[in-house]
């Protein structure tokens, strides 16, 4: 480690750290004590009630969360090869028609949690919101958890996989990036443009180094403090998985952004622990987040340094496949979308694509909602009044 004096940004970082954990604390801490004298009231007036509440928290807090798709779907065989990274899931179904209409293609994020956050309840379903704007012809990736056997796959291989799969549903297809599937998405575009019908990017951190975001601050300030400009830091995470980025420090990381939010959802449970619609909000939201799925060590560090720290996709330095990419070649619609209150990824991150795409300035729509970070994917109100029209735009580019 270095053992020089910070600089500004770099105090700057750790002062918004500490600040963050001393208000998370005086929250977390007001929180507690209303539910401790809640119990406390309960033990004197319903002792009865007190014993049920804790033996009910305790059971759901110990049982073990269960990812779920919720929407009908088939998997679609895949080379064996590919099956080790990746599911495709195909949410075609008769009630849409779909063999009039380019298929779309959903990446949900990558990053530490199961992929079902594109179809997380039967009224907060991304994929369902897109096919029944007209979108027929619906595909989902389920990004699979990485192995020892699969440590080493790379970027390569998932465009090998993305090239294949779009082959597979007749050589073009609508895309939809949801975060880290956005950057891969948009990857894919500049790679094989004349494969994607329309672009559409969520919360996707595609301007790596626009804004001030907690995660650019974090990674400029590792790689201003550990050697080989950070990414000895990475390789001990990655060697500390065996190989893997383990996916509980893919979780671990995102709850220190915001240290109040874990201990507020148990504490929330606890004081609601006999509201059904809040115990049933707190079990969506463990089997979605709380499932934590690992990263390919090789693909995790690539992506770090050419992405993250280097932001080699905007400046059309980035080289995939012995062939270094240029954003300007994809040309085609591009739809955008970013979160007012989105603390991952700043919107101007996902907005500034706009500046390096070839597409036309009246095909590409913009859009800043009133949502955080996930809640661009599986906000009832945001499916409702953005993607809904989003959907019916992309169908208008989309009939064969």
């Amino acid at each position: 480690m270095n053992s020089q004096m910070p600089d500004r940004d770099s105090l700057n970082y750790i002062n918004k750290q500490y600040t963050a954990f001393l208000e998370s604390t005086v929250t977390v801490s007001n929180q507690a004590v209303k539910a401790y004298f809640q119990a406390l009231n309960e033990f004197f007036t319903s002792p009865a009630k007190l014993y049920r509440r804790n033996m009910d928290y305790f059971q759901e807090v110990i049982t073990p969360p269960r990812p779920e798709w919720q929407t009908p779907h088939r998997i679609v065989t895949l080379p064996r090869e590919f099956e080790k990274q990746i599911k495709l899931l195909d949410f075609s179904q008769d009630d849409v028609p779909s063999d009039s209409v380019v298929p779309t293609l959903v990446l949900p994020p990558q990053a530490g949690h199961h992929s079902y956050i594109a179809d997380y309840s039967h009224d907060q379903s991304q994929v369902q919101t897109l096919r029944h704007a007209g979108l027929g012809a619906m595909y989902c990736i389920e990004w699979v958890s990485a192995t020892r056997a699969t440590a080493n796959t790379t970027v390569e291989d998932y465009m090998r996989m993305l090239k294949h799969i779009a082959q597979m549903l007749g050589g073009k297809v609508n895309l939809v990036g949801d975060c880290q599937g956005g950057w891969l998405a948009a990857i894919f575009a500049a790679m094989y443009p004349d494969m994607v019908n329309t672009l559409s990017i969520a919360g996707a951190p595609i301007n790596f180094q626009a804004g001030d975001g907690p995660i650019v601050q974090q990674v400029n300030y590792i790689a201003k403090t550990y050697p080989d400009k950070g990414m000895a830091f990475y390789r001990n995470l990655v060697a500390m998985g065996g190989g893997l980025l383990n996916g509980n420090f893919m979780v671990m990381g995102f709850n220190l952004m915001r240290p109040q939010q874990l201990p507020e959802r148990f504490l929330n449970l606890y004081q609601h622990m006999h509201d059904p619609g809040a115990v049933h909000r707190f079990k969506q939201m463990k089997n979605w987040y709380d499932f934590a799925q690992n990263i390919p060590g090789s693909f995790y560090l690539w992506l770090v340094e050419h992405l993250f720290r280097d932001n080699e996709l905007i400046q059309g330095k980035l080289v995939v496949g012995g062939r270094k990419l240029n954003l300007a070649d994809y040309k085609n619609p591009l739809f955008l979308m970013g979160g007012k209150r989105d603390h991952i990824t700043p919107p101007v991150q996902v907005l500034d694509m706009r500046k390096y795409v070839g597409t036309a300035p009246e095909h590409i729509y913009e859009y800043v909602v009133p949502a955080g970070h996930i809640g661009l994917f599986m906000g009832k109100d945001i499916l409702r009044s953005t993607w809904t029209p989003i959907s019916k735009k992309i169908l208008a580019y989309s009939q064969k």
